[in-house]
């Protein structure tokens, strides 16, 4: 993770890293719509999301809304739900679970980890 390209900092001067150019399990990530969008109806402006996503920092914040905005989607994690999972208004909506069941179906994403599992030893 080291050589993904930097693209900035974000306010809190964290490093915001490109993570669209690492594949998840072999699939180009922009192939897969995994990231969260936000119901401004119910958002309160917490910043719960913003100062969580740290690492991979897929929110920038909005100063006149006072409220974060999905400025990265694809550095989101797939299947990572941490920000929806805290935020204390369900403010956050990911793709149900049914989508990535049909994503690893798809990329045979159950062969690929069993594989990894047996180079390791560990299955």
């Amino acid at each position: 993770m080291k050589d993904l390209p930097v693209i900035g900092k974000d306010p809190l001067g964290r490093t915001i890293k490109d993570f669209t150019v690492m594949p998840w399990w072999g699939v180009d990530r922009k192939s897969i719509e995994w990231y969260p969008k936000i119901n401004y109806d119910v958002c309160t402006g917490c910043g719960i999301c913003y100062i969580t996503c740290g690492n991979r920092v897929v929110f920038d914040w909005d100063k006149e809304m006072k409220k974060p905005v999905v400025a990265r989607p694809y550095n989101c994690v797939v299947s990572c739900t941490t920000c929806g999972n805290l935020c204390p208004h369900d403010a956050l909506i990911f793709p149900d679970r049914e989508y990535m069941h049909e994503v690893i179906i798809k990329e045979k994403i159950l062969k690929k980890a069993a594989k990894k599992l047996k180079e390791h030893d560990l299955i």
